[in-house]
């Protein structure tokens, strides 16, 4: 039986409650659609089995991030994707917590990117005695070698992949050809891809779609965005976000 702390679906888990293991999943969630709770929602329970643990012993942890080193702009205000997560996650059927370490640290090198290297550090000292992974996309395995400090921290990652053995094969052939990557690392990338049921949403398409529906002489601003959650959507136009 596992402690009551790590069976709660429906409220975070304080980051400091006990589980034997723990997926990590950063993102701007700007803001945070059904791809963002479902998928994590399937890596875990893989992880579960690839780790012969049972049901809702792998927490998910999302950790927000204060602005990606790989991106241009400054993402929406903090408390409003984190209210928007909040929304996002109060249904997900396994354990969760809304990790703000990125957020937090922030204030302390205004203007500066934040960097996976440095809050994959700080999750591993705050929970030590776990199993401790992070989700990734295809595309960020693949450009995994330009992350800051990488060599620290890539063999934690799980990577997400369609549901076919043809795109895992592609993936590790597209790392090889980038000729930095050796035949022993290639084999732990392969162990490292979940296959899962991908879906088509984004939040930059959904951005865009918010950006044409909120227009005045658009008769159907008020239509249902497929791919956001209905509490999101209310929350978003309540606020103005994403004119």
């Amino acid at each position: 039986m596992m402690p009551d702390s790590i069976q709660r679906q429906s409220q975070p888990i304080p980051l400091q409650d006990s589980a034997p293991a723990n997926l990590y999943f950063g993102g701007s969630f700007d803001p945070p659609h059904l791809g963002h709770t479902s998928l994590p929602a399937q890596a875990a329970k893989a992880l579960q089995q690839q780790l012969d643990l049972p049901a809702g012993s792998c927490r998910l942890i999302y950790v927000p991030a204060a602005r990606s080193p790989h991106k241009d702009t400054a993402p929406t205000a903090d408390h409003h994707r984190l209210a928007m997560l909040n929304l996002a996650l109060k249904d997900l059927e396994c354990p969760w917590t809304i990790w703000d370490q990125e957020l937090q640290d922030a204030p302390l090198n205004p203007g500066e990117p934040s960097y996976w290297a440095d809050t994959w550090a700080i999750a591993n000292q705050l929970l030590p005695n776990t199993t401790n992974r992070f989700l990734i996309g295809a595309d960020q395995a693949l450009s995994m070698h330009r992350w800051h400090r990488y060599t620290e921290f890539w063999k934690s990652a799980v990577v997400m992949m369609r549901g076919d053995a043809h795109d895992i094969d592609t993936l590790i052939q597209s790392l090889d050809n980038l000729k930095v990557w050796t035949p022993e690392d290639l084999n732990h990338w392969r162990s490292s891809c979940l296959t899962l049921e991908m879906v088509p949403w984004s939040s930059t398409s959904i951005r865009n779609q918010l950006a044409t529906n909120r227009q005045i002489d658009n008769p159907q601003k008020n239509t249902r965005i497929e791919g956001l959650d209905p509490g999101v959507q209310s929350y978003i136009f309540e606020q103005g976000l994403y004119l």
